[in-house]
């Protein structure tokens, strides 16, 4: 039990260290955190990595998913006790230990604080002020935030859950919001929820959103969702200031956390290869991507440590329209699959290594399978690495890392052109979202400035996205334009295509799409004539430029 910390935690410390509204920037914290069973133990070492946190001027510190409370439940009534009460320190006897004990670091460090836990919720409790749809106990996977006074300000339940089978989605699709005493709104959402439009898209889009925080416990998948890769894109496209925190339990493939700041990437960010445990502080502008002065930047793994690391791959590469990257040549060339229309230029060089990885450059129109447990649409162009020269091969990396194995690009550009995002008015989101994709052998994106992303519409139709390689040193596994097609959600995956595994020698530069059964399935984006005829002319104008 923590009663014995609470005299020291009840008095509150005054501090010179707050950011205020009229500041141009704030200083925020985030926790790579290794995943424990013990409670007593975790919730030790949240309280003195608060205190790390606060000591270092952060206003905000965010710890992952899931690494507080393993297999014991929290009651977090915020429409009932807390309202009247929303200061556990203060009250001891009517809250669990948990919100007690954060809530008097943060009411002690005067520090905002934002934890996960798994929520519980008694419906078969009359005297309940929750909404209860039935007489039964739900368990939720939930946020709660503290402001620097220690009352609980937000609580946000997960609405896309990964699985988990005991837990209930949210059961209303509440955003998580909230504000603070230096001028920044924040959202906050939970691991999967990244992948949707409600609420990763939304809470961005209709509320003017410019601040995120993110827990997580996520399972990087290659060559396009690994965890700061995915972080940092979505920071990217969205414009936004990122604050994410991951667990870290590298042999389930977790790991990954940073503080990111619109088209000025990582100001700070991790992905460890080994059992980590880390506090991450980083000055934060207020208006995304105009840093000032210096930050830390990213931390990198020695690549041999991500030996250790699961790393899962992405089900629907057979499913991409495909072509093998010759070596040692110069290569312009057009793959198209329905409604996506990817033009590649690419010089190819092998490096001085005994194994080498080969390189297929794809396009993807369809719906893509999350480890069996949800469906969603897809939009890709992109080029990644494989072990051999089959699509099985694809989107892994040699089970020992060795240096000198991954290809010299002279020249990477792709030219990706896609529908332009419709707005669904009832939700105030853009039902797709098109992000930069970069990945490198220390399993961290390129740094913003190593590649350019340059987006153009066209009448409302159809945008142009030109990704084009700077950083002609990267040792890449991925580069690739990513999207989300979000009204194809639920739909069934796209079936495998047939593929070559020969490198293309043919004098036919444009590939067309393998036709399926998905082609004429309900929904399927299939490209009409007139569609066609517009993206090919658009292509065609910007290859001349």
């Amino acid at each position: 039990m923590f009663w014995s910390l609470l005299i020291a935690f009840l008095c509150v410390s005054s501090s010179d260290q707050r950011s205020t509204p009229e500041d141009t920037s704030y200083t925020a914290a985030v926790v790579e955190y290794q995943v424990q069973s013990n409670t007593s133990i975790n919730l030790q070492n949240y309280i003195e990595l608060i205190q790390n946190a606060s000591d270092q001027g952060a206003d905000i510190v965010v710890f992952p998913e899931m690494t507080l409370t393993r297999r014991e439940s929290v009651s977090v009534p915020i429409n009932g006790t807390l309202k009247e009460y929303p200061i556990p320190a203060l009250q001891p006897e009517m809250y669990h230990e948990v919100l007690v004990s954060i809530s008097s670091a943060a009411r002690q460090n005067q520090i905002y604080v934002v934890i996960n836990v798994q929520e519980v919720l008694n419906c078969t409790d009359d005297a309940t002020a929750e909404f209860c749809p039935d007489r039964q106990v739900f368990l939720f996977n939930t946020n709660v935030v503290f402001d620097r006074n220690g009352a609980v300000i937000d609580r946000y339940r997960k609405i896309n859950l990964f699985g988990e089978a005991t837990r209930t989605p949210a059961l209303t699709p509440d955003l998580g919001i909230f504000e603070t005493d230096f001028g920044v709104t924040f959202g906050h959402f939970i691991c999967f929820d990244l992948m949707f439009q409600v609420p990763a898209v939304q809470v961005v889009e209709k509320r003017n959103i410019t601040d995120v925080v993110f827990t997580t416990m996520w399972f990087s998948e290659m060559p396009y969702l690994t965890a700061v890769q995915i972080q940092q894109a979505y920071a990217h496209s969205m414009n936004i200031n990122f604050l994410a925190s991951g667990a870290n339990n590298v042999g389930i493939g977790s790991a990954g956390s940073g503080i990111y700041s619109g088209n000025a990437g990582a100001l700070i960010s991790i992905m460890p290869g080994v059992p980590t445990t880390r506090l991450l502080v980083s000055k934060v502008p207020k208006v995304p991507g105009q840093v000032e002065g210096t930050y830390p930047g990213p931390i990198y793994d020695d690549p041999s440590n991500h030996d250790n690391l699961t790393l899962i791959t992405d089900p629907s590469l057979p499913s991409h329209v495909t072509r093998l990257l010759r070596e040692e040549a110069e290569e312009d060339f057009t793959l198209f699959d329905k409604d996506v229309l990817c033009h590649f230029r690419v010089k190819l060089r092998k490096r001085d290594g005994a194994t080498n990885y080969r390189y297929r450059a794809a396009a993807f129109s369809g719906v893509r399978s999350y480890s069996g447990v949800a469906t969603g649409g897809t939009r890709i162009c992109s080029i990644f690495a494989c072990t051999g020269t089959t699509i099985d091969t694809c989107g892994k990396r040699f089970s020992t890392f060795e240096p000198n194995t991954t290809g010299i690009f002279d020249e990477l550009r792709i030219t990706a052109t896609l529908p332009e995002p419709n707005v669904n008015e009832e939700l105030n989101a853009s039902e797709a979202a098109y992000f930069p994709i970069s990945l490198d052998t220390t399993i961290m994106p390129l740094k913003t400035n190593d590649y350019t992303f340059e987006k153009i519409k066209f009448f409302d139709i159809v945008s142009v996205i030109k990704m084009d390689l700077k950083n002609v040193n990267a040792e890449l596994y991925t580069f690739a334009v990513w999207g989300r097609q979000y009204t194809t959600d639920g739909q069934s995956a796209a079936p495998p295509v047939e593929h070559s595994d020969d490198d293309g020698s043919s004098t036919d530069t444009t590939v067309p799409p393998t036709t399926t059964e998905a082609d004429s399935a309900p929904g399927a984006a299939v490209t009409n004539s007139f569609s066609v005829t517009l993206l090919v002319a658009v292509i065609m104008i910007l290859l001349r430029q």
